[in-house]
């Protein structure tokens, strides 16, 4: 008992399938976007601390920080270590590192903790700061 001999065409068509299962795989499991702090966006207010309470945040998802720039560093985010998050400190990393300072940037976040203040020591003394666990 012989099977249909394989192609050319054949091996095209199968190749073309796979690909497109793979791309269709990537797309599903591509990261949600969240826009940190909601319709307000990144700024100060008394509850920003608190936004991602009750929310889910996953390795790869995508947080939009939209912030006045106009006001200097006084809205610029900072991504930091614990450390920075409980002393308002960001010093010790590079300022902006992640962050174009449009107004508008986009972070990809990592499993475990991500944490970020503003970059205005007495902002993110008055709570303009946020951690998210990722899974």
């Amino acid at each position: 008992m012989s099977g249909a001999p394989i192609t050319s065409n054949s091996v095209i068509v199968i190749s073309s399938l796979l690909i497109c299962l793979l791309v269709a795989g990537f797309e599903i499991v591509q990261g949600k976007t969240h826009v940190v702090g909601d319709v307000q966006g990144w700024d100060l207010y008394p509850n920003l601390i608190n936004w991602p309470k009750g929310k889910q945040f996953y390795s790869g998802d995508v947080l939009v920080f939209n912030y006045n720039t106009k006001g200097g560093d006084l809205y610029s985010p900072a991504k930091v270590d614990k450390s920075g998050y409980d002393k308002c400190d960001c010093s010790s990393v590079k300022m902006r590192n992640r962050f174009k300072g449009t107004g508008h940037d986009h972070v990809q976040l990592t499993k475990g903790y991500n944490y970020f203040i503003s970059a205005d020591k007495d902002y993110c003394g008055f709570g303009m700061k946020i951690a998210v666990y990722a899974k």
